[in-house]
């Protein structure tokens, strides 16, 4: 019996080499982590968009970074 794993590598496969794997697994967790709206405090905040973070909870917008945003 295998176990399965919850990975974020799910899709790649092993012809596409270690690194870039790594790589990818680091900018989705990256992308993937909770973050506080700076407005309201709530934990729905999140991308819409390539470079625009919304809170989902009161509406605010701001512009960040593709995968992160500093607030």
């Amino acid at each position: 019996m295998v176990k399965s794993k919850s990975s974020s590598l799910k899709g790649l496969a092993q012809k596409y080499g270690l690194k870039p794997r790594k790589k990818f697994t680091a900018v989705h967790r990256l992308l993937k982590t909770k973050r506080k709206c700076s407005e309201c405090g709530s934990n729905r905040f999140g991308r819409e968009a390539v470079g625009i973070w919304t809170c989902r909870k009161c509406g605010f917008k701001i512009a960040g970074l593709a995968y992160d945003v500093k607030i």
